[in-house]
């Protein structure tokens, strides 16, 4: 191979790899943050009241690890509104415009994602 076709195809796979890493950044690339609309915590008739004080943990959870964050589920979001009950942790949130809900069980993990 001459030195200036070896030239060539350097600059071409240079190229091609920049194209590729501009297009996972693209892709990983956060499109929205997560906004925090309700969170409540208990079994059904028996939640948590405290929904202001949820919400503030939830948000705080996710600080820093936007568009997605993982929120670990436990009776220390406001005391065991239901003891013996597993309870569940149901989070309303919003991602740009849409709007969007998860929910895990005591002791699970919570994944808030926006697209």
């Amino acid at each position: 191979m001459t030195p200036h076709r070896r030239a060539v195809l350097i600059v071409a796979v240079g190229f091609a790899a920049a194209i590729v890493g501009l297009v996972t950044l693209r892709l990983l690339a956060p499109t929205s943050s997560i906004e925090i609309v309700e969170a409540e915590y208990g079994v059904e008739g028996r939640t948590c009241i405290a929904g202001a004080e949820i919400k503030k943990h939830v948000s705080e959870a996710c600080e820093g690890f936007r568009p997605r964050c993982l929120v670990s589920v436990s009776t220390g979001w406001c005391g065991d509104p239901a003891p013996g009950v597993v309870k569940t942790l149901t989070v309303d949130y919003k991602c740009g415009e849409t709007r969007k809900r998860a929910s895990a069980p005591d002791n699970g993990a919570l994944w808030l994602v926006c697209p």
